[in-house]
């Protein structure tokens, strides 16, 4: 069904991969399926023939004809049309997908006024994916677009009427048609809002309906997802201050047998023992010692927490006593969204937050995605979810907003690479002093420069919450205590701040 967004002026059509069942009210699907076999004509003794479509029809004389169709960066479908007297064929030849806007037909329907009907209706209109060496013969009064490529050109081979390629040919420019079977209207004139279906090339390389990696902004043109436009924070958000330090607790639980993070990567024995140990130490007792840390130095931080990790009781104790901002980390950190879709990562994030606000009390505002395993509509669909910060970018030290299409923005702040304790301990192999250390050069440079900034300290209850790490860190976290400019907050505190503004 199509989605229709906040914004009145937009709806943004399902991509669906076509097949036999979902198309049925659309038209009559080709694919390697004999349809009514046992014709029977004597003289091919091993081959299965097939009867004729028999609702297969043309007016007059059909045309046969191939089309080879290209990219096209415009997703709007400005023009449906249908045929009342011919059923048009469209099958794909090659090893290239192509995508079909197909709405049910109007015409016949009993619940719509004489002017329903003259017209497609989009919530009953999809953009469906036939798959290479595919097709599909229109039934009458089905409305269609021509086929649009999915990244790689895509030739199509098809079946229509000499009168309808006649009268396409004939047009001096777009316009609208009503040539004797060629009835065509250009959408803008019947409706309020522009129809567009989705970039399918994420789609289609996702599913694996291409032979080979389709040449693509996977993450949109600006690199953080589909349609999406970046614009930092008007100066002045910080009242004063140069760098606000958010310390990100990461709370992580890993699927038994499916590996994680490793102290020793060697020990690779099923059932895990020393790694997986080494893992749960830190919500055992790497939590609390961080909890006891920042309570310590009166310094706020924010939780990111796998929603099974807060099922566990003395994880759901120690967080709901540590006053910290409580955020949101995906279900567990064995899957993240990249392989969701759009529906999937809807009911992903609806059970996360669901589940730790049943199991801490309260629903986060914050999100970091596990592994950062991301799809091109995560920040889109987070904010649609009620998340007001969102880390899971980390390519600045300024906070920045990402504008959709449906006029919603997502707050970013970002995460940092370059003092995260993954990148500084396992990756670097920093001890104690030396992560500790490039914490506090880090923070201390940024405050010296122009501008405000921001910084998510990454942190993992296993890697920083150990006794050698903590020692270290609430000696560098009390310098830069004292640091002018620098301020320790919650990504709560810091969205606030912004939306203060």
């Amino acid at each position: 069904m199509a989605e229709k967004r906040k914004r009145e002026d937009i709806v943004t059509l399902d991509l669906v991969i076509a097949t036999r069942e979902n198309t049925q009210k659309l038209g009559y699907f080709v694919d390697d399926t004999v349809v009514n076999p046992g014709l029977g004509i004597p003289f091919y003794k091993t081959v299965l023939e097939g009867a004729n479509y028999e609702h297969a029809d043309w007016k007059d004389q059909a045309c046969v004809r191939t089309s080879q169709i290209h990219w096209r960066e415009d997703h709007s479908v400005s023009w449906l049309e249908r045929h009342m007297e011919m059923t048009q064929g469209f099958i794909l030849l090659g090893k290239n997908p192509g995508l079909f806007v197909l709405g049910e037909p109007t015409h016949d329907r009993d619940d719509l006024d004489e002017k329903g009907r003259a017209k497609p209706d989009p919530e009953r209109t999809k953009a469906y994916i036939i798959p290479a060496g595919m097709g599909l013969i229109l039934k009458k009064g089905t409305w269609h677009d021509f086929p649009v490529s999915c990244g790689p050109p895509v030739t199509a081979f098809i079946l229509n009427t000499e009168e309808v390629v006649a009268a396409l040919a004939s047009m001096p420019k777009p316009a609208p048609m009503n040539h004797g079977d060629c009835f065509k209207l250009r959408m803008a004139e019947h409706f309020d809002f522009t129809l567009k279906f989705p970039d399918p090339r994420p789609f289609v390389q996702r599913h694996g309906l291409v032979p080979s990696p389709v040449a693509m902004p996977l993450m949109g043109k600006e690199g953080y997802g589909t349609d999406m436009v970046r614009q930092e924070v008007k100066p002045g958000w910080a009242g004063g201050k140069k760098v606000f330090v958010v310390p990100v607790v990461n709370v992580e639980v890993f699927v038994p047998g499916s590996g994680g993070p490793s102290i020793q990567p060697h020990l690779q024995s099923i059932p895990e023992v020393a790694n997986r140990g080494w893992r749960d130490y830190g919500n055992r007792r790497g939590l609390q010692r961080l909890c006891a840390m920042f309570k310590e130095l009166g310094i706020p931080a924010t939780a990111v927490v796998n929603s099974e990790a807060a099922k566990l009781e003395h994880v759901a104790k120690a967080l709901k006593e540590s006053g910290w901002e409580l955020g949101a980390h995906g279900l567990n950190n064995s899957s993240g969204a990249a392989k969701l879709s759009r529906g999937e990562e809807e009911a992903y994030f609806k059970q996360t937050l669901d589940d730790l606000q049943q199991s801490l009390g309260a629903r986060p505002k914050t999100w970091l995605t596990p592994g950062f395993s991301v799809t091109e509509r995560t920040p889109e669909i987070a904010v649609q979810s009620g998340i007001e910060a969102f880390l899971d970018f980390v390519d600045d030290d300024v906070p920045y907003y990402l504008s959709h299409e449906s006029g919603k923005r997502t707050l970013c702040l970002p995460y940092c690479m370059e003092t995260n304790d993954f990148s500084c301990v396992l990756t670097k192999h920093f001890d104690g002093r030396q992560y500790a250390q490039a914490i506090e050069d880090h923070v201390r440079q940024l405050a010296k420069e122009d501008g405000e900034k921001v910084v998510c300290l990454g942190m993992h209850t296993f890697v920083a919450g150990t006794p050698g790490r903590v020692l270290a860190l609430t000696e560098a976290l009390g310098r830069l205590q004292q640091v002018p400019g620098v301020c320790f907050a919650t990504a709560a505190q810091v969205c606030a701040a912004i939306h203060n503004l």
